[in-house]
């Protein structure tokens, strides 16, 4: 057996039968060229069509507080700059810490960060409320809802997105055609829970093209997957790149076989760039800075080695200086006098120079700013969302109903008769306190427990334009209401009878409105907590701010009233 061994690649053959994965590759390749010629050259049918959009970025720098020493800061970039283009699939490629993710979110916009330096689109200044509905993120875990199947997702997806601008058949052959194209046709009617790493991953991507966005940012879209699953995964970015749109993702060292699908590399070091270009440029760039890439080394791994500084950090240096730290647009090898220089590509995607000459808003439709769908329809099919959650797992519907009913026997077995007798008032007052400490900690803690999963849904949805934040806490709190209506007046009903309170309506109503308003009062302080703690500081906090609650509402009111007299 007679084996040549690459790094990230083997061939082996034996008594002349071949064992050949990148034929595998291969193949997926061209099945995924095959189903790109079958979709329009410039998105989907019936979805909206964007202009083409590139991006450009000068000085951008991002520092945050040093650990060690509060007065000095760390800089994660460091007066980067760069071009990313449409019709081309974009790497930003590093060893760990070297601010890739960090990059990506400032071109995204997503979350909160503080940063100096320069944005434009198309030659004009970013406009984020416009650069918001045209981009979409998709983040390295794949948050999906794993109690509904693949279809119902792209459904969900397509209701929100599109609303009414077409009619279901044409969503369902919207839905359809998006499938196909990301080979999820078989596992169309398969929960998300069980399908692949490599499905999921197609998954999300599918889910965030129902309105076929004209950016698209991945964070390492190939962490966890095999290689065959991250071959499938960059051959479906390409495709979706070379229909029209800008690809940009985040990823550490790819294959040799992925790396060659990928049209241009973005490379950071400690913050800084590079190497910028095209990756068959990557070989006679080193060359250039005075490095020799063994022949049967990937030139991505070689490149992440000499960014590590495994071959002296006197490199580093030299290669900023090579491509300006970004500024040089695409390192192109240019002999002179004998010897490469690099020169700033002047290749463009046949976009820039049109949206150089006309203002970028005004090629843009007013239509595509508008949300297609309305506050009520969100609301409508979000709460049918939660409602079908809530449904479907019926494991934590039957521990709740349980729960209530042994608490409620064990309540009422211990105050057992004492709303008629007078001798008792103080036992029936501790019943009546008991009933509303139990509505202020049992709705709360299931909620510190669950919102900080479904926090980070929430995220990925309203950064992409999903809904509103207003309607899907509307339906949140809609969805919870029916169960917690039920459970109360089981509870409820159950101790009331038991402890022999007055057969009277008016004094249950009461009852069940106290009780009723404490457990929306707790489910709201649980929403406070768990969106701003992390689940261990949360499940802390919840408990602690519960007990001044019941010390005021015991000792304070009575010695405010006393005080009064």
């Amino acid at each position: 057996m007679q084996c040549n061994h690459h790094l990230r690649g083997a061939t082996c053959s034996q008594s002349g039968s071949s064992l050949d994965y990148s034929s595998d590759i291969n193949a997926i390749s061209v099945e995924l060229a095959d189903a790109e010629d079958s979709q329009s050259v410039n998105g989907l049918k019936y979805l909206p069509l964007w202009p083409a959009v590139n991006i450009e970025f000068s000085g951008l720098t991002y520092e945050v507080p040093d650990q060690g020493n509060a007065q000095k800061t760390k800089q994660i970039l460091r007066d980067v700059n760069g071009e990313f283009r449409s019709h081309e699939l974009t790497a930003i490629m590093g060893p760990s810490g070297a601010g890739k993710t960090t990059l990506l979110n400032l071109l995204a916009g997503f979350g909160s960060v503080d940063s100096s330096g320069e944005i434009l689109v198309n030659s004009s200044p970013r406009n984020m409320r416009i650069f918001r509905k045209m981009s979409r993120y998709i983040m390295q875990t794949d948050i999906l809802d794993l109690q509904f199947t693949v279809r119902e997702l792209m459904l969900l997806a397509a209701n929100l997105k599109l609303g009414n601008e077409l009619k279901l058949a044409q969503k369902l052959e919207v839905i359809e055609e998006i499938l196909g194209m990301l080979r999820l046709t078989s596992a169309q009617n398969t929960k998300a829970e069980k399908i692949s790493g490599g499905e999921r991953k197609r998954l999300s991507i599918a889910l965030e093209l129902v309105n076929n966005p004209p950016i698209i940012f991945l964070d390492e879209p190939t962490t966890g997957l095999d290689d065959l699953s991250s071959s499938q995964c960059i051959s479906l970015l390409k495709m979706l790149a070379n229909g029209g749109r800008t690809v940009i993702c985040s990823i550490h060292t790819p294959s040799a076989k992925i790396f060659e699908m990928i049209d241009k590399v973005y490379v950071l070091a400690e913050g800084q760039c590079i190497y910028q270009g095209s990756g068959a440029n990557i070989v006679p760039y080193m060359n250039h800075i005075g490095l020799s890439c063994p022949l049967t080394y990937n030139p991505a791994d070689f490149i992440i080695e000499v960014a590590c500084n495994e071959y002296g950090n006197n490199y580093h240096e030299r290669m900023v200086m090579a491509v300006n730290n970004g500024r040089v647009g695409r390192w192109v090898p240019s002999v002179v006098n004998g010897k490469e220089t690099p020169t700033k590509s002047d290749t463009t995607s046949g976009a820039s120079s049109y949206y150089d000459m006309v203002q970028f808003e005004e090629e843009i439709s007013p239509k595509l700013l508008i949300s297609k769908s309305t506050w009520w329809m969100q609301y409508k099919l979000l709460l049918t969302r939660m409602m079908l959650q809530m449904w479907r797992d019926k494991s934590h519907i039957k521990l709740k109903f349980y729960m209530n009913i042994i608490l409620a026997l064990l309540v009422g077995g211990l105050y057992e008769g004492v709303g008629r007798q007078a001798s008792k008032a103080l036992f029936n007052f501790g019943f009546m306190f008991t009933i509303v400490i139990a509505y202020l900690y049992l709705p709360m803690m299931p909620v510190l427990l669950q919102f900080p999963t479904e926090i980070k849904l929430l995220k990925r949805e309203y950064f992409n334009q999903w809904y509103r934040l207003s309607s899907y806490y509307a339906a949140m709190i809609s969805a919870k209401l029916p169960l917690m209506f039920v459970l109360a007046a089981i509870y409820l009903s159950i101790v009331y009878l038991m402890s022999s309170q007055p057969l009277e309506w008016f004094r249950f109503a009461m009852l069940f409105s106290i009780a009723f308003l404490t457990a929306l009062t707790s489910d709201s302080f649980g929403l406070m907590i768990s969106s701003r703690l992390s689940l261990v500081n949360g499940m802390f906090m919840g408990p602690v701010i519960a007990v001044p609650l019941i010390l005021l509402s015991i000792y304070g009111m009575g010695y405010a009233i006393l005080s009064l007299e």
